[in-house]
């Protein structure tokens, strides 16, 4: 245990080259620079088309669906007002 020990303090500190943090930097910096690759563009604008078309689709059938719900209910209570002006069950 003692020998793995002493290994250990065989490590060195190490020197870091001259400069190293700006050319970190300088990299990072340039990446900003790059523009997106056309393909990504047409990929982004035909993925936006296709969400916005699916998007107005279900609201137009959103609307659709409460139209027909509202036209049943009227439909009901048409039928309701018939049936009470019916003198039938007024004998």
């Amino acid at each position: 245990m003692d020998d793995k020990l002493d290994l250990l303090k065989q490590i060195k500190e190490v020197d870091t080259p001259p400069f190293l943090l700006t050319r970190i930097r300088q990299r990072i910096e340039t990446l900003y620079d790059v523009e997106a690759p056309v393909k990504w563009k047409w990929t982004f604008a035909v993925a936006s088309f296709a969400i916005l078309v699916l998007n107005i689709s279900i609201f137009l059938n959103l609307v659709n669906t409460t139209e027909e719900k509202t036209a049943g209910i009227e439909t009901v209570v048409n039928s309701m007002n018939i049936a009470s002006t019916n003198n039938i069950y007024n004998e």
